[in-house]
């Protein structure tokens, strides 16, 4: 029955190709506007940052990862918004005897399936351009690594909408999070507005948010080749950090903690 649901969730995503079709619209036009209208200025604002060209691209692609894996497992919880809108809740609570907290496991579950291929396609489209652009392969262990990283992102980010979407009640404070969320994703990141520009109390903040952290080990996997002859002042004031184990600790411990509310909270 579990299977089933899922299943059942993931052919309506499926069956809505305009829905899929702007939803990765939306993440390769965040690449193109960063390739045709940011880059030359980002390039030209690091000039004794030895192939500038390149340490630039890598940086904003791994930011640009990191914001899709935690902002693409929301996707899912539209489909829980319009089961509620219509009453669908109730009719698998009693014809399928799924209990409220199972419900919500496998939304859950669909969102980290749905924002897992999501961020795998989009990973793949920025290696690819950094693949061309610099005539090497860029599909190596820092591909892999960025995947795994992202990966417990979007584990997190799942199971975070899946606490806050219980508070939503209606389609358009589902549609105004979402807004929301696509700029402030950017911003906690460290990507629209590098770190070392953030006001302290912010950096407070970030230093503690799963989507920063993943961000960050991210670029300095991704920039490997950069990290040892850049200034490590230039490379925390851009959230470049190699503190692996920091930044799984805090994404392991804020996806535990929004799976217990989960689990203490109601509908």
């Amino acid at each position: 029955m579990y299977l089933k649901f899922i299943e059942r969730n993931l052919r309506i995503y499926l069956k809505d190709k305009v829905g899929i079709f702007f939803s990765f619209l939306g993440m390769f036009i965040s690449l193109i506007i960063y390739i045709f209208f940011l880059r030359t200025n980002l390039i030209d604002s690091l000039p004794t940052i030895a192939h500038a060209d390149k340490f630039t691209d890598t940086w904003m692609v791994a930011g640009l990862i990191s914001i899709v894996a935690l902002t693409t497992p929301l996707n899912a919880f539209g489909q829980k918004m319009e089961d509620r809108k219509n009453h669908k809740l109730n009719d698998f609570k009693v014809n399928n005897d799924l209990k409220a907290n199972s419900l919500n496991w496998l939304y859950t579950l669909t969102a980290i399936i749905e924002g897992a291929v999501a961020t795998i396609v989009f990973t793949i489209l920025c290696f690819g351009y950094l693949s061309i652009r610099y005539n090497e392969n860029a599909f190596n262990k820092e591909f892999v690594l960025t995947l795994l990283f992202n990966l417990l992102l979007i584990t997190f980010s799942a199971n975070f909408f899946a606490l806050v979407t219980k508070y939503l009640r209606t389609m358009s404070s589902f549609s105004a999070l979402s807004t929301i969320l696509g700029t402030l994703a950017g911003f906690l990141s460290g990507t629209y507005i590098v770190y070392d520009a953030l006001p302290n109390f912010m950096r407070n903040i970030v230093n503690f948010w799963p989507g920063y952290q993943i961000a960050a080990i991210t670029r300095s996997e991704m920039m490997r080749e950069f990290t040892t002859t850049t200034p490590q002042n230039v490379l925390v004031a851009l959230g470049v950090s190699s503190n692996v184990e920091k930044a799984i600790l805090v994404v392991i411990g804020a996806t535990i903690v929004s799976m217990v509310l989960n689990q203490l909270s109601r509908e």
